[in-house]
């Protein structure tokens, strides 16, 4: 019940927080580890004032047999809490610096892996690996000391057990001999005391556990009351008629406003927001009057003085320079940010959302797009078609039904694009808002979906909704209604319509000074024609629905134990290592057990007589004693200290090894979430959880071993059961193991939904907000926990009833060895007979502490098994032949030759047919085609990220297929679409991670990508990279950066330009116009830098927009189902006319 509304806050309370304010990895912790924390404290709570019951009656019982020797284990057990106590404190500080650092690692690794592609075509993975490999070995440094200290306390746990009957015995014997020998300590009072002693061991022991836990417990609830108390997000909007409020707002002449381009102030007159609402605009949707926004009110607003007008029912475009705040403004329209200063009134909060990185939920397409919407069949299909998603659904294994996994990470970034465009169209909401939503969309395959939303008869037309997009390209203005255009400096904005603004000169004008005049969009109607905009391709990349799930469910290793896992665990730990910690644990144990025999062997001699050698017999005992606490420090320490980094290093190793080695294919097959599961849960497991199973588990055997042979020596009638003993404990073990290890699958397969739903909840705030959609998803996570709980109290249930079975096996034994002793009275020495009854009372907890020890160490060594079956079965990229090591000075030239190359993911199926060309060095080329024509995959083959099966690619003259793929990707410069930046890292690793280039050279890149001033303000090149909060743009213009700092004489962009168009230098721009997608100031800059920078080098550019292939390239190469059609000058490819060019005909279709 405690866990089930714990969990119900912490969902409540992270679905209530701000955007940046919200940590899914930190909530998740609470939600889970805490969690669990609580749990076991609150479970063992009543254990604390029991067993100080439990004490107390002991201590009464010991006093009679040792009068004021009885303090003495008080005494001790004192000693050993305060001391636990005070090491609990210093043991969770230094956990909560680990775990810190587990964060870490985490968060690079997570990143990476959701990055693949740019990590390998910018030559990465050598790079990352090490780094995050060194994140790993620094993470088991800082544990160690966290380590020794588990181990100290520990030590002190044990100290009062192991010396309080040395020093009991010892301060009775003392007392009685200088009372003149009165009470002498004979079998009877030894064996006595020393079944108290036992009995008091399990409370004092239970005790200090206890009160562990429950401290740790609290700590838990502290750091949850925290979360709980942390600030929930402030809405500040104003729900009203905007349309009714035109009275009330302020009216201002103009506006001095500074404009990056040119860099000089000027003053604009500015469309008075009364005018727009007294205009033709009578309904507003959003009206902000001096509005100020920002992340952070005790900072610097992100944007100032905004005074805007979204009219209702009409398409609004939020355009401005790279990193202008777009984002930040329709966030303030959906209240996810800070209203420091001024108002915003929205006529509604029923809005449909889709932002910048599209968020999905794992599940299949038709759920991602109906969601919790009403399912309505043929609307569905309408929005299908006008989402131009059918084509690409029939690629899908199973169709809608597919499963695009965590994040959409089966879909491509177009696809993911449209559905989630899809989705917030299918909704009907009365105002949708588009964060850059068609930035990875052809132009094709853009028009025709704009057409049909936007167009004359577009259906949001139609259906009278208010769109508002953001974006940084300018070929979609004159199809606005309405513009509101951002400064750079973000101090102010303007508003109005297309032809108003460019009246004047401002950011929208000189933005739209190079588009076509009078281009017309092409209308298709309500509809799109199945044949007007090809599927979008997954580059063959396998989509198995199969492949979501982790690897481990359904294996043999979840039914049974196997014994190749645990010779594979101690492999990678070493043999030497694992000899030297059993032979510690068997000596511990005998340190332990030997004792009750050395005392048999004293009680006998006090008989005779007494206090004779005291001090012999007092010091063996004590030596004893003193080494059980050495080898215990010894035994821990070689599985703590010393093996568990020996293993954590090498399984990490290994499975960053597999990831970084594996195709292309794997990441996109695989969940991303059941890999990095491998790099978190379970390295943590081995980290801490199956060290210490292993541990107690064989510590536990071997002495439950070593008390059935005491309890045999004492009563050694008693062997003849042991059969019949091992007989029934297999027969436990075999039905609780087994029905255990299920329901604990089963436990953490309930789980991963619940805490999957949590983690895409926190990560989709703006989204799942923006639609309404949090009270349905809170229902569903009520649903999932609900099932999450039927497991999670089957186990306790299962766990007491093993208790109760194995108290009723030994109480058959205790009874079977008291009915010998009485029936052979006088044959059996008492002495013996003392030994047999004490490890009898001991052999009772140990075994069932065994059998939770091993059942939990069976759940523990999955992990193991899921790393040895992810390592083994996941396939290598590299191949035998790739061997031969390039000139150290390859690639000079730069030339690239495809000699009838056949590629793909897998033999049966080639994204490239038979292609052959020649690009000659320092040509700049660009591959055209329609989406899904084999582009991507060009470039990838040039990366080996795709296999050759035949035909040849050489660069320089040398044949790639031979040399190593990691050689070709750092040898050559890739700037991916999606720029990639090590998170956690300094803007000097980001910019040259390679290492040895000077900080000038380094910050020269930056200049001339503009990014040095927002670096120096951050603290130069030392400074964090997350620090400098870059938009996307600034991303990419950053990862250009790198890419000039590179020697290479081959440059290679992957639709690395998407959200603006990289423009090379012009030759002529007299015959034909073009759309430019970048505003003036980037577009300049990137002239500049092809210009200066990548003079004489080889670039190879995917091209989306085919109207700045014409100026911009040497050559075209225009791809179709992966075949080349054509190879050419643009302008002879053009003077073809459409019948005869394919490039051509692609390009008169977006001009006509």
């Amino acid at each position: 019940m405690a866990r089930g509304q714990l969990i119900s806050l912490l969902y409540d309370k992270a679905t209530d927080m701000s955007i940046t304010a919200a940590n899914p990895t930190a909530a998740l912790t609470l939600m889970s580890a805490d969690i669990e924390r609580i749990d076991t404290g609150w479970r063992t709570a009543h254990d604390v004032w029991a067993n100080l019951i439990e004490i107390v009656i002991a201590v009464y019982l010991l006093g009679r047999q040792l009068g004021l020797a009885c303090l003495i284990p008080v005494g001790a057990a004192i000693f050993s809490i305060v001391g636990s106590v005070i090491a609990v404190s210093f043991v969770m500080a230094r956990q909560a610096i680990w775990l810190e650092a587990i964060e870490r690692r985490i968060s690079v690794t997570s990143q990476m892996l959701g990055s693949m592609k740019g990590v390998k075509m910018c030559g990465l993975s050598s790079v990352l690996g090490t780094r995050i490999q060194a994140m790993r070995e620094e993470e088991l440094h800082i544990s160690g000391k966290f380590r020794r200290l588990l181990i100290w306390n520990m030590v002190l746990a044990y100290l009062a057990p192991v010396f309080a009957p040395i020093l009991s015995f010892m301060t009775y014997s003392l007392l009685a001999q200088s009372e003149g020998g009165k009470g002498n300590l004979d079998t009877n009072r030894m064996f006595t005391s020393l079944s108290l002693f036992a009995l008091l061991q399990d409370p004092l022991a239970s005790f200090v556990t206890a009160l562990s836990s429950f401290m740790g417990s609290v700590g838990s609830f502290v750091r949850i009351q925290a979360f709980l108390n942390s600030e929930p997000r402030a809405d500040d909007r104003t729900i009203r008629d905007c349309g009714k409020t035109s009275s009330s707002l302020v009216s201002q002449a103009s506006t001095t406003v500074q404009e990056k381009g040119n860099g000089s102030p000027s003053t604009e007159p500015k469309m008075l927001v009364n005018d727009l609402i007294g205009g033709p605009f009578d309904d507003s949707s959003v009206v902000m009057q001096e509005a100020s926004f920002g992340y952070d009110k005790n900072k610097k607003p992100v944007l100032g003085n905004m005074d805007a007008v979204i009219p209702k029912g009409k398409l609004t475009l939020v355009v401005g320079p790279v990193g202008s705040g777009k984002s930040t403004f329709l966030k303030a329209i959906l209240g996810e940010v800070s209203i420091m200063e001024g108002s915003v009134h929205v006529s509604n909060t029923d809005i449909a959302f889709c932002d910048q990185t599209p968020w999905h939920m794992n599940g299949t397409v038709r759920d991602s797009i109906i969601a919790f919407s009403h399912p309505d069949e043929r609307w569905y299909q309408k929005v299908l078609e006008v989402c131009a998603l059918k084509q690409d659904l029939a690629q899908l294994p199973q169709g809608d039904l597919s499963n695009i996994g965590s994040k959409g990470i089966v879909l491509s970034g177009g696809q993911s694009q449209r559905v989630s465009l899809a989705r917030a169209v299918y909704a009907q909401r009365p105002t949708i808002i588009l964060d850059d939503i068609f930035s990875g969309l052809d132009a094709h395959t853009e028009n025709a979906v704009f057409s049909n939303l936007l167009g004359t008869h577009g259906i949001l037309r139609d259906l009278k909704t208010t769109v508002i997009i953001a974006s940084s390209r300018s070929n979609r203005l004159p199809y606005a209604d309405h513009i509101v255009c951002l400064d750079g400096a973000g101090t102010g904005c303007i508003q109005g319509s297309f032809g108003k603004l460019t009246e004047s000169d401002n950011y929208v004008s000189r933005s739209s000074a190079s588009a076509v005049d009078g281009t017309k969009l092409k209308e298709a109607g309500a509809t799109l024609n199945p044949a007007s905009a090809a599927p979008e391709s997954i580059d063959a990349l396998p989509t198995l629905d199969t492949a979501l799930l982790d690897p481990e469910e359904g294996s043999p290793s979840r039914r049974t134990g196997d014994v190749a896992i645990y010779m594979y665990y101690i492999r990678a730990i070493g043999w030497i290592p694992t000899i030297v910690f059993v032979l510690a644990i068997c000596a511990y144990i005998f340190c332990q057990a030997f004792p009750s025999i050395w005392l048999n062997w004293w009680a006998a001699a006090n008989a005779k007589e007494p206090f004779t050698r005291l001090g012999y017999y007092l010091g063996i005992y004590a030596m004893l004693g003193g080494l059980s606490i050495i080898f215990l420090v010894l035994s821990t320490w070689q599985m703590i200290v010393t093996m568990v980094p020996l293993s954590g290093n090498n399984f990490h190793q290994s499975l960053l090894n597999t990831v970084l080695n594996a195709p292309m294919s794997f990441f996109a097959a695989n969940d991303s979430g059941t890999t990095i599961n491998r790099f978190s849960q379970d390295l943590q497991l081995i980290d801490m959880d199956l060290p210490l199973s292993a541990l107690n588990t064989f510590a536990t055997f071997v002495l439950c071993i070593a008390e059935m042979i005491l309890i045999a020596v004492g009563s050694y009638y008693t062997a003849i059961a042991f059969p019949f003993l091992f007989a029934t404990l297999w027969v436990v073990q075999h039905t609780y193991l087994r029905t255990s290890r299920q329901l604990r699958f089963m436990d953490l397969e309930a789980k991963s939904p619940l805490y999957a739903l949590f983690t895409e909840s926190v990560t989709g705030l703006a989204t799942l907000r923006a639609f309404g959609w949090r009270d349905a998803l809170e229902k569903r996570h009520h649903e999932l926990l609900d099932r999450s709980q039927r497991p999670f109290y089957l186990l306790y249930a299962v766990q007491r009833w093993l208790t109760l079975v194995l108290d009723m096996i030994v109480t058959v034994i205790a009874v079977l060895v008291v009915v010998i002793v009485t029936q052979l009275r006088g044959i059996l020495p008492a002495g013996l007979i003392g030994v047999a009854l004490v490890n009898i009372i001991q052999f009772s907890q140990h075994l069932k502490l065994l059998m939770t020890f091993w059942t939990t160490l069976e759940t523990h060594i999955g992990a193991i098994s899921r790393i040895k079956s992810f390592t083994t079965d996941t396939t290598c990229e590299h191949e035998p032949q790739e061997k031969e090591q390039p000139p150290s000075v390859w690639p000079s030239e730069g030339t690239v030759v495809f000699d009838r190359v056949w590629a793909g993911y897998k033999e049966s199926e080639h994204v490239l047919k038979n292609v052959s060309l020649s690009i000659e060095a320092g040509q700049k080329i660009g591959i055209c085609g329609r989406t899904g024509s084999g582009k991507s995959s060009m470039v990838s083959a040039i990366f080996r990220m795709v296999d050759i099966h035949s035909g040849r690619i050489l660069v320089d003259g040398l044949d790639i297929s031979t040399i190593p793929r990691e050689e070709i990707r750092r040898r050559l410069i890739g700037v991916p679409q999606d720029a990639f930046l090590i998170e956690g890292s300094s803007v000097r690793l980001n910019a040259d991670p390679a290492g040895g280039l000077s900080d000038a050279a380094i910050e020269d890149a930056l200049k001339s990508v503009d990014l040095w001033e927002i670096v120096a303000n951050k603290g130069g090149l030392g400074a964090p990279i997350e620090e400098l909060h870059l938009s996307h743009g600034q991303k990419q213009l950053f990862c250009i950066a790198r890419a000039i700092v590179r020697p290479s004489p081959i440059v290679i962009l992957d639709e690395a330009t998407s959200r603006y168009a990289f423009l090379f230098p012009k030759r002529s721009s007299r015959d034909i116009n073009y759309v430019a997608s970048v505003d003036a100031h980037v577009d300049k800059l990137i002239q500049r830098l092809v210009r200066e920078k990548f003079q004489g080098r080889t670039v190879i550019s995917v091209v989306h927009k085919l109207h700045s292939a014409l100026d911009d390239f040497d050559m075209v190469v225009v791809l179709d189902a992966g075949e080349v059609q054509e190879f050419g000058t643009p302008r002879e490819l053009l003077a073809k006319g459409p019948r005869d060019s394919a490039f051509a005909s692609m390009y008169n279709s977006l001009t006509e």
